[in-house]
């Protein structure tokens, strides 16, 4: 396999781009004087409903707002069993737009989606982590959509002349169901909402040098967008599993052959604790990859696993020694060099790239008789799937 540089990914990306006409928008939102139609629904026992729990309104306190005077401002509970989704039902007519650009700021660190509807019925998803307390950017390209349940889009693909809605919830409404300690109170606030022709940096799908060199992208990490979640397993009784725990973030850090940033985790190493990140790609057609290159670099010696998991849970990995004083590691591992995992079954013992669900990176340091520490950092890089011709 090769590893793509950064660099020619972002050239190849980018040129397609050059000397285009001045970007036009279509504005969804400014929230200076009201909530512009957005409204609060509950999804709960298989039926939908407004929400009479949630408040949707706009603020004008200045902590809140991100541009000019107003920003709406979303209070919800998140509970097992049920659902919210922040919706603006109304049409949209989105031909020759690229992108979609919005701030957003979230209480608690989690995981926001954002879908489009088209009037059919067929839903489009993308996501971003949204790290407590700041407001974050999130720019998106429309063709990182992926619909939320195949085969109901007769076309398979978003129809930007059939937009009937947007809707925006918080991931921590599905995670509750398995990690109860979630409940509780929380809110979220957005501003500057609008469709762009510009596209956004190409950070994720598809992508390629040359002809004969396809990649799919999982991250880039040239943009402010992030994708991952910190995860956690604490090896207790019982062992407790939890997200969004250890703060990641954009960093300058990067190696020579990559871009211009990567992706920074920061955790304690803790006996019987095993910190790491996680990136889902189940709905990305992945048929044809063969295997996974990235980058990785840490602030502590330690033992590490890379690991590709499929839809049934089944997972396969390759265990990595990382040194703080080597920098940057480049990994370049063929599905045939991953193992499957001694806690895992898999029903034909063959990593089945159609099959792919998420991407994971641990630290197991603290299992292997690694020293504690009170700050680790972890960063991770240009993390692709290679493709076959």
């Amino acid at each position: 396999m090769r590893l793509i540089t950064a660099a020619a990914l972002t050239f190849a990306c980018t040129a397609q781009v050059a000397g285009q006409e001045k970007a036009r928008t279509v504005e969804v939102a400014t929230f200076e004087s009201d909530a512009e139609g957005w409204v609060g629904f509950k999804l709960e026992g298989g039926g939908v409903g407004e929400d009479a729990g949630s408040k949707v309104a706009v603020t004008h306190e200045a902590a809140h707002v991100k541009a000019g005077k107003g920003a709406l401002a979303y209070t919800y509970e998140v509970a097992p069993g049920e659902m919210r989704v922040l919706a603006l039902q109304r049409p949209f007519d989105l031909s020759g737009m690229k992108s979609l650009r919005f701030s957003v700021k979230c209480s608690h660190t989690t995981s926001v989606i954002f879908s489009l509807a088209e009037t059919g019925g067929a839903g489009y998803q993308a996501s971003a982590t949204c790290a407590a307390g700041a407001w974050q950017e999130i720019a998106v390209n429309l063709d990182e959509f992926l619909v939320d349940e195949k085969g109901k889009d007769a076309n398979g693909k978003l129809d930007l002349d059939e937009i009937g809605a947007l809707h925006v919830f918080d991931v921590g409404g599905f995670l509750v169901n398995l990690l109860p300690e979630l409940k509780g109170s929380r809110s979220l606030w957005l501003d500057e909402i609008r469709f762009s022709s510009q596209p956004a940096p190409l950070t994720t799908g598809p992508a390629s040098v040359t002809k004969v060199v396809p990649v799919f992208l999982v991250d880039s990490f040239e943009s402010s967008v992030i994708r991952w979640a910190s995860i956690s397993l604490e090896f207790s009784d019982p062992p407790k599993f939890n997200v969004f725990d250890a703060p990641m973030a954009i960093d300058a850090e990067a190696p020579k052959e990559g871009g211009k940033q990567s992706l920074r985790l920061t955790y304690p190493r803790r006996a019987g604790k095993v910190h790491g990140l996680m990136r889902t790609v189940e709905k990305n057609d992945l048929s044809r990859a063969t295997g996974l290159d990235l980058w990785l670099k840490t602030s502590h010696d330690g033992t590490y696993v890379v690991g590709v998991e499929e839809k049934d849970n089944s997972r396969y990995q390759k265990t990595v020694e990382l040194k703080a004083g080597d920098g940057w590691k480049s990994l370049s591992l063929a599905f045939g060099d991953l193992a499957l995992a001694d806690d895992s079954k898999d029903e034909n013992g063959k990593l089945d790239p159609d099959q792919i669900k998420q991407v994971t990176i641990a630290d197991l340091s603290s299992l292997v008789g690694g020293g504690e520490a009170e700050s680790v950092r972890l960063w991770v890089d240009q993390v692709q799937f290679s493709l076959a011709p």
